[in-house]
């Protein structure tokens, strides 16, 4: 039988704002921007958020094209440059992050059920072998204690 306890843990995935940080703390330890332009930045992104969250479309309303999220984006910032929150210079870099997809959530599609793509086909191999082991149930017809259910469950995320 498989033990989960010996498989790797997953690490929780970051938000949009994690990812943020740990681009913009690089930057800064790199050089690359001040501590001062990494604030400025978190700032007006959290205030964009805000903005972008107040503004919500409707539930069941189809998603924004491309241009419009590109220029809903453009607005918002240059909503923070007009209210000093950010200098021009950190717009750009702003805008130059997010074309290398340095701000925001992770590239990618999102993981399934919380389970990396990579981690999804190690579980489903196990599943797979405990299935193939041995039926789940006992000679009476009671379900086995290393039934796939007790298994999936044990496993840690």
């Amino acid at each position: 039988m498989i033990s989960f306890d010996s498989m790797p843990v997953i690490p929780p995935g970051g938000s949009a704002r994690d990812v943020a940080v740990s681009n913009l703390t690089a930057q800064v330890q790199a050089g690359e921007i001040s501590a001062g332009d990494q604030d400025a930045i978190l700032e007006a992104l959290d205030a964009m958020h805000a903005e972008r969250a107040e503004n919500a479309p409707a539930p069941g309303t189809p998603p924004p094209s491309k241009e419009e999220v590109q220029a809903k984006f453009e607005s918002l910032l240059s909503d923070q440059v007009d209210a000093g929150t950010l200098s021009q210079e950190q717009a750009d870099h702003m805008t130059e992050m997010i074309e290398n997809g340095e701000l925001g959530r992770p590239k990618g599609p999102p993981p399934a059920n919380g389970i990396p793509p990579e981690m999804m086909g190690e579980l489903m191999s196990a599943v797979l072998e405990q299935l193939q082991s041995g039926s789940v149930y006992t000679d009476q017809g009671d379900k086995s204690s290393s039934s796939v259910g007790s298994m999936l469950a044990d496993f840690k995320v």
